[in-house]
């Protein structure tokens, strides 16, 4: 089983007869972690896109090959970092969020750098600290249906101006989980951008559209940002990894937990107070957890059970609510804040 290369390849302006027709045919060109260059018109500034963090997440990557393929001529230099292409080849492609013997890429943009994939997260944040890019965008798809949004760890006036850009939400996390956003204080602005559901049509047209909008207006912070619905301090409601999830329109009986299956369609919606979520099994609440910032257990406070079901005890905003329980296990089932959109 081959590792994820700790080093990337570097690739100077590209010919688009060397990238291939599209994104699939792009990945098996580049074939390992690559950071590309394009010479932009003002060559004084600099701008950086990370796309494929997850190696299932395609939207940005389709986007960037379209951008190279036409040879946009972007207003400033720019950056792109496509990083789990190893990942994302591995059969079936597209298909993993991470390979299965190592750890969730967005994870590692901490210390120590121990392994293949933290030595190459290090590399990557070492250039783009080194470039010094005026942004940096890093571009997402969620694993359930949703809306599109943006997340930072600030709401400063430069993260609303680019996050509008892509989208009218913000979300402002305070947890540390090892994610490229949390390095924003050390280098450039950065802003994830959550496109939309994987596969979604809609969310591979919006990362079109915004990204070449990034790539070619001259100047990003010129104007007031327009107002965004912004989401502070959500937690993350999670489970042990051990544990049996399933996702059914009934209870599943050898679980530990039976999610809705269409809890997705809840994202950006509001749940109210009893709102059913799904049934509890064997374990009943225990393993369920939602940790804030300081490492407090809230999750009583906002999730009770109520004859078996596992039940809002106050009006949420919920969202990132993943179908996949593979993704529950190893990252989160949702995430969710009382404040309303």
């Amino acid at each position: 089983m081959q590792p994820t290369p700790n080093r990337l390849n570097v690739w100077h302006s590209p010919s688009p007869d060397d990238l291939g027709d599209d994104h699939i045919e792009f990945l098996h060109r580049l074939q390992a972690p690559t950071w590309i260059t394009v010479t932009g018109k003002d060559n004084s500034r600099t701008r950086a896109i990370v796309t494929l963090l997850h190696g299932n997440e395609p939207s940005g990557l389709s986007a960037v090959h379209s951008i190279l393929k036409q040879q946009i001529v972007p207003a400033t230099n720019l950056i792109i970092v496509v990083a789990s292409v190893n990942t994302a080849l591995y059969p079936p492609i597209l298909s993993h969020r991470f390979l299965p013997w190592e750890e969730d890429f967005n994870r590692c943009f901490n210390a120590p750098a121990d392994t293949s994939q933290r030595q190459l997260a290090a590399e990557i944040f070492s250039r783009l600290h080194e470039a010094a890019p005026e942004v940096i965008v890093d571009t997402h798809n969620t694993s359930g249906h949703s809306e599109p949004f943006a997340v930072a760890v600030n709401d400063s006036i430069p993260t609303q101006q680019i996050s509008q850009l892509f989208t009218n939400r913000l979300v402002v996390i305070d947890q540390h989980l090892g994610a490229l956003i949390e390095k924003a204080d050390n280098v450039s602005p950065v802003v994830t951008i959550e496109f939309g559901g994987l596969m979604d049509p809609r969310a591979d047209r919006l990362a079109h559209e915004s990204l070449m909008s990034f790539v070619t207006r001259n100047h990003l912070f010129s104007t007031e940002p327009e107002p965004l619905h912004i989401i502070k301090h959500p937690l993350r409601l999670e489970i042990e990894e051990s544990s049996e999830i399933h996702y059914s329109s009934s209870v599943q009986d050898d679980a530990d937990l039976t999610l809705l299956n269409t809890i997705d369609q809840l994202n950006f919606q509001p749940a109210y107070a009893g709102t059913k979520i799904g049934w509890l099994g064997r374990s009943g609440l225990q393993g369920l957890r939602a940790i804030n910032a300081k490492g407090d257990n809230l999750f009583h406070s906002f999730f009770h059970e109520v004859s078996g079901f596992l039940t809002t005890k106050q009006q949420l905003t919920i969202f990132m609510a993943t179908t996949d329980p593979y993704i529950a296990r190893k990252d989160c089932l949702l995430y969710f804040t009382p404040t309303i959109l």
